[in-house]
């Protein structure tokens, strides 16, 4: 029987608000070098952010939410990665309040569904998807003020302007709204779990800025472990995972926390992410399996000098070790590539990998400091001996509140303090975790989660649906797609058809590019659960 502690030791707990931490380091540089750019936009390098207009911007964002007495409320951003996002963030942090970020990319009946659930006052988004917003706050009576981030004067009616929004005049003397570290929310962001819609995430101001203090930790022990020490402030940052995620959201305080400057890219556009990469001698890049692939295969790579990047950490999916060996073959300056491991619950990483690490492909590394880790026998719940699988627990100060609105969920997940993840794993000797299956039917496209359950909703939901079951398949670039394997209660039903309706209410991600399949029956136990594995032994015979 073993309980895991981390070998990284342990970490103080957070015990003030996490805009406090990150305001201090901001004026830190401040007091260095006023001018130093906090955010430039990678795609056009004149429109950028210094580190002086954040802490500005963050004040009068503050101000004017203090002004329309928004105090411990959440505020919803519907944007692309941008170098306003921080700024809102910081100041509905300072008024107590929590942010709920949710994709561009999302349709309006996935908006109006996160609006509800976040029960949000407040939207901010750009005028590109301000119609759909629109739409959704229709049904969400809770929203009462609509922030537009606009390139013009114009603003449209029953809106306010970002630029009305930080020209707010501040009361410098104000008294700071009251925050309860342990219990108030500061970030809610949605996942994906394995039954019905997306929940969401309450993340305290001791989960988050506890994590913040892990990875800053957990990155100093390694740097000394591989005699390095890297002065982070002489370096530029590419941002490109989406914000409204929380391993995106984690690297932007990450960037703050060691006053570098942030590049940042509203989507991935390989161009201008390559001439990023150059232009600013990017040292380290943080992303996802299928920018491992674009790196490992794409043939405009070669057209640039990426001769600046040491190190590259992949994360929110398993990165296959034929495409790590790739692009490690391509590019022989890189020193290493790193996998970790965690999820929305645990406010981000839960393992990191250290020097030893880096030497084992498939490992996520050891478990971060301050965190407990045990591995339980799925069936019984008996914890379970090193090199013995089973899923994979987390305790410590970074395990959420809980799901907003959704006690049962709750319980279901955290037990006795222990995070069930819903992951099956293995610990070795050395303490690395090795990840081999996951119970949660989670699809990753890109990256990006898609439940199943949410798609099945959807589908059961079409009068000529009688049943309905999603499983991931995989592909080469994507890393697994949607596919739909459908009982009719209409023989006029069609697979285009069907993939039509699912089209029209979800991301693109979401949508059932790995087909549409009729089926007599869809195989379930006799509890009534779907058998997923069927489905995808079925797929495969095909193949």
């Amino acid at each position: 029987m073993t309980i895991y502690s981390s070998p990284y030791g342990g970490i103080e707990t957070s015990t003030a608000p996490v805009h406090v931490g990150l305001l201090k380091k901001i004026d830190e540089v401040i007091k260095k070098s006023p001018n130093k750019k906090a955010f430039v936009d990678g795609a056009d390098p004149s429109m950028f952010l210094t580190y002086s207009e954040l802490k500005e911007q963050s004040l009068a964002v503050a101000q004017f939410l203090h002004n329309r007495g928004f105090h411990h409320q959440t505020a919803c951003i519907v944007l692309p990665n941008c170098k306003e996002f921080f700024s809102f963030f910081l100041g509905v942090s300072i008024q107590g309040g929590a942010i709920s970020g949710a994709s561009a990319l999302f349709t309006d009946f996935e908006l109006e569904r996160q609006f509800k659930d976040s029960r949000c006052t407040i939207v901010f988004t750009d005028e590109g998807h301000l119609e759909k917003v629109r739409k959704a706050v229709k049904g969400a009576s809770n929203v009462k003020t609509l922030l537009v981030l606009s390139s013009s004067s114009f603003v449209p009616s029953g809106t306010v302007s970002w630029k009305e929004v930080v020209s707010t005049p501040i009361d410098r003397k104000r008294q700071p709204v009251r925050v309860n570290v342990k219990e108030d929310v500061v970030l809610l962001p949605y996942s994906s779990g394995t039954t019905g819609s997306p929940k969401g995430v309450m993340l305290t101001h001791e989960n988050f800025g506890t994590m913040i203090s892990i990875f800053i930790k957990s990155r100093r022990t390694v740097e000394q472990q591989g005699g390095t020490k890297k002065d982070w402030d002489q370096e530029s940052m590419l941002l490109f995972l989406p914000f409204y995620h929380i391993y995106g959201f984690a690297v932007i305080c990450y960037c703050m926390m060691e006053k570098s400057t942030a590049v940042v890219l509203s989507s991935f556009e390989p161009t201008v992410y390559l001439k990023c990469i150059q232009d600013y001698k990017i040292s380290q890049l943080m992303l996802v399996p299928p920018i491992l692939v674009f790196l490992a295969k794409h043939p405009i790579c070669s057209k640039f000098d990426l001769s600046s990047i040491k190190s590259i950490a992949s994360g929110a999916a398993p990165a296959g070790k034929d495409i790590c060996d790739e692009v490690m073959k391509r590019y022989p300056h890189i020193e290493f590539i790193e996998q970790g491991y965690g999820m929305t619950e645990l406010s981000t990483a839960s393992h990191i990998s250290d020097v030893a690490s880096r030497k084992k492909f498939g490992t996520c590394g050891k478990l971060c400091p301050g965190l407990q880790m045990k591995i339980v026998d799925i069936s019984s719940g008996a914890i379970l001996p090193t090199g013995k699988a089973g899923e994979i627990c987390v305790k410590g100060p970074t395990v959420m509140k809980g799901y907003l609105g959704r006690e049962e969920a709750t319980r279901e997940c955290i037990k006795d303090g222990w995070m069930h993840t819903g992951d099956i794993g293995y610990c070795d000797a050395e303490g690395d975790l090795f990840i081999i299956d996951r119970l949660k039917e989670l699809i990753k496209v890109k990256g990006l989660q898609v439940p199943p359950a949410e798609l099945e909703d959807i589908l059961l939901s079409h009068p000529s649906i009688q049943d309905a079951a999603v499983i991931g398949i995989p592909d080469s670039k994507a890393g697994e797609l949607p596919k739909a394997y459908i009982v009719k209660s209409d023989p006029k039903l069609t697979a285009e058809i069907v993939y039509n309706y699912v089209k029209e209410k979800v991301s693109s991600y979401k949508n059932l590019n790995g087909g549409v399949e009729f089926i007599e029956v869809i195989p379930k136990s006799a509890a009534g659960k779907i058998l997923r594995r069927v489905l995808r032994d079925k797929h495969q015979s095909k193949l």
